[in-house]
């Protein structure tokens, strides 16, 4: 008698749960038409919900602009090398070439592996008329241009530029 009760009860309890359309949040449960396959949904109306008052945020600090990307010219800053390039850049923007020379030449022996030094050397010979000079200093550019592929293309840029000129 007692094992009876008990899945009748069982039974009541589990029966109930799918008798009810409505969810625990108050909304209704989708209910799927027979022979469609489509579930119609039916949204009953809710009463407005007081709206709950949003936290005051401070405004968020504005980040610091990025860094800008180096020159292709320039090494690290604060180098022996790079104020001699500095003085490189302000010898050529006075069109004192040959003081630009020798001061990229000097800043050469600094950094004799530096692709850029090189290239810049490559461009005063250019600017001078030494094409063959130009074109010497670009190919040295060229094979410690390593990975930088923004200074290979300005180094073949150069090249063709050369190579028109002789």
């Amino acid at each position: 008698m007692i094992c009876r009760q008990a899945l009748v009860l069982l039974a009541l309890t589990l029966s109930s749960g799918c008798s009810s359309l409505v969810d625990t949040y108050g909304k209704r449960a989708p209910v799927e038409e027979i022979g469609t396959g489509a579930p119609a949904v039916v949204v009953p109306a809710q009463p407005p919900q007081p709206e709950a008052p949003v936290p005051r945020r401070e405004p968020l600090p504005v980040p610091a602009p990025a860094p800008t990307a180096p020159s292709v010219l320039e090494p690290a800053p604060a180098t022996p090398a790079s104020t001699l390039l500095i003085s490189v850049d302000q010898a050529i923007a006075a069109n004192d070439l040959d003081r630009a020379a020798a001061l990229c030449e000097r800043a050469l022996r600094i950094m004799p592996r530096d692709g850029k030094l090189w290239y810049k050397l490559a461009t005063i010979r250019y600017m001078q008329g030494r094409y063959a000079d130009a074109q010497g200093f670009a190919q040295r550019a060229l094979s410690l241009a390593g990975a930088d592929a923004l200074l290979q293309r300005d180094i073949n840029v150069l090249l063709e530029q050369v190579t028109a000129a002789l």
